[in-house]
């Protein structure tokens, strides 16, 4: 068998899993629970990464017309459009002041998506789902050196083989800088380009992709917040849509050399260019609400909540799929919720809250958010 250590040439589009990943994928799952345990005993739990959430939006995916054949697969096959919840956010696990330098997230849930999905244990599987974060390339180049890390992220300072830290710092400093550069300043939640960092399928076993997200050089998204309030891009997206539509283009990127734009080393930034498939509007609405924030903290997000035409693939989505499903469940049962997949029809852009902020304006200033 060819490993991800093999030094034969890797064929397009080929996974080659590493032996101990599924063990690897379990150890961190204990060392993710263990972290949670300790950081919200006796209170609601957040999520291990991106817990702070800067609003949970109404989206609208619209596939783009005129595709050529060979993209229209899976979800891009019908010029259509689907309703989606995304989720802007801060990937810190001790939330910060959003003046940080931070990793930011981008995670879209795309709902009435027809086909059968990845089946998953325990989980209904009935949208398709994208992760995307503001850096191109994933931290670590396998699951493993990611482990010895997080051994030493998650550990309590006074607490453990505190020794243990000092080689596994030396051995992987490449990637507590890589982790050090991936995070940056925002000025606002809707000026970044977001990735997907690491490959999926798309179609047969021969292509591999990657994903990206850019903002449209014509939003608008001047605002008269200032950036000392500890939670200022939640702010400035709230003011942002309630004066216009936020608009985005989801690209894909291929895998064009096997090579140099490995499946299973996540470090390696791809080069080859990309193509847009569908455009993303974000309409004008109220999202910063009591029970919107309830519903966006509860909703899982799942790269393997997906069509098989686009499966994850390489070492990291593979353990993605044990970390992701046991630490969803993990938290639901902690706060005790039952993990729902959120469903809709026709009426999902009839309520976006606007009507109510109409009616609380002045005279003469209800037909700017009409």
């Amino acid at each position: 068998m060819i490993t991800s250590d093999s030094k034969e040439k890797p064929l397009p589009g080929k996974e080659y899993p590493q032996e101990g990943e599924v063990e690897t994928a379990n150890k961190i799952v204990t060392l993710l629970q263990e972290q949670m345990l300790r950081l919200y005993k006796n209170k609601k739990q957040l999520r291990q990464i991106h817990p702070k959430m800067n609003g949970c939006v109404k989206a609208e995916f619209i596939i783009e017309k005129n595709l050529p054949e060979r993209l229209k697969i899976g979800l891009f096959k019908e010029e259509t459009s689907f309703p989606a919840w995304i989720r802007f956010s801060n990937g810190n696990t001790k939330p910060l002041d959003d003046n940080k330098k931070d990793l930011r997230g981008f995670a879209i849930k795309i709902m009435n998506v027809p086909g059968e999905k990845i089946p998953l244990e325990n989980l209904e599987c009935i949208n398709q789902d994208f992760i995307l974060m503001n850096t191109k390339n994933f931290v670590a180049k396998d699951v493993k050196d990611f482990y010895h890390v997080l051994q030493v992220v998650t550990m309590l300072p006074l607490q453990g083989p505190v020794l243990k830290k000092i080689p596994y710092i030396f051995k992987n400093a490449s990637i507590f800088l890589n982790g050090a550069k991936a995070k940056i300043k925002c000025n606002h939640p809707f000026e970044l380009d977001y990735f997907s960092t690491v490959p999926y399928r798309f179609g047969d076993e021969t292509r591999a992709v990657k994903y990206a997200v850019f903002p449209s050089k014509d939003n608008d998204l001047s605002c008269v917040q200032a950036n000392n309030n500890p939670d200022f891009l939640r702010l400035k997206m709230q003011e942002t849509l309630l004066k216009t539509e936020i608009f985005y283009d989801f690209c894909v990127q291929f895998q064009t050399d096997a090579e140099k734009m490995p499946v299973e080393d996540p470090t390696k930034e791809w080069n080859s260019p990309f193509q847009k498939l569908a455009t993303i509007r974000i309409p004008k609405q109220i999202f910063d609400t009591p029970e919107q924030r309830k519903f966006g903290e509860d909703l899982s997000f799942n790269v393997w909540h997906s069509l098989p035409e686009h499966r994850p693939i390489g070492n990291f989505n593979r353990s993605r799929k044990i970390i992701y499903e046991k630490m969803s469940a993990f938290r639901h049962e902690q706060n005790m919720i039952s993990p729902q997949e959120p469903r809709t029809d026709e009426t999902f852009f009839n309520d976006t809250n606007l009507n109510q902020y109409a009616k609380q304006q002045p005279t003469g200033n209800s037909a700017d958010v009409q």
